[in-house]
């Protein structure tokens, strides 16, 4: 059976099927993220009967810029534990002009028994997300680098 016949035999009993993504948090409980866009989050909550949905807001800081290294990765002669990857990333310092305003937005409706999730990003973030991946990778491998020459 597929996805997509599942949730057909679900419609047909006149109920409506919630695609989610279960994440354990860390107090071992379960949390269910809504696996869609918003429009259908937003119709799965009024069939759940929800009548409000909070909406918990994330700021963009400048910490989101630092990378600290794991301990294993910490050089022991090394002090700096944090690094400004926008100073090693020109194209990571362009994102600096979001400091202090919304960058996602986590929406739950609650119903039932349990709680549903969305989270909701503004459009730059998955290419933030990217160019702060890269900016790591090149720490890692001057690190790297450092250790074996």
């Amino acid at each position: 059976m597929t996805k997509g016949e599942l949730f057909s035999l679900i419609q047909k009993a006149s109920l409506i099927p919630v695609p989610v993504i279960i994440e354990e948090n860390e107090e071992d409980m379960n949390r269910n993220f809504f696996d869609g866009e918003l429009e259908q989050f937003l119709a799965t909550s009024k069939a759940l009967e929800t009548t409000a949905i909070f909406v918990q807001e994330n700021s963009f800081e400048e910490e989101d810029f630092l990378y600290s290294p794991d301990e294993d990765e910490q050089d022991e002669e090394s002090e700096d534990s944090e690094i400004d990857l926008a100073a090693l990333s020109p194209a990571l310092s362009k994102y600096k002009k979001y400091i202090g305003q919304n960058y996602s937005f986590c929406l739950v409706a609650k119903g039932g028994v349990g709680d549903l999730r969305l989270i909701v990003d503004q459009d730059w973030v998955k290419d933030f997300e990217n160019e702060w991946e890269r900016a790591v990778g090149k720490v890692v491998i001057k690190k790297f680098k450092a250790r074996n020459n």
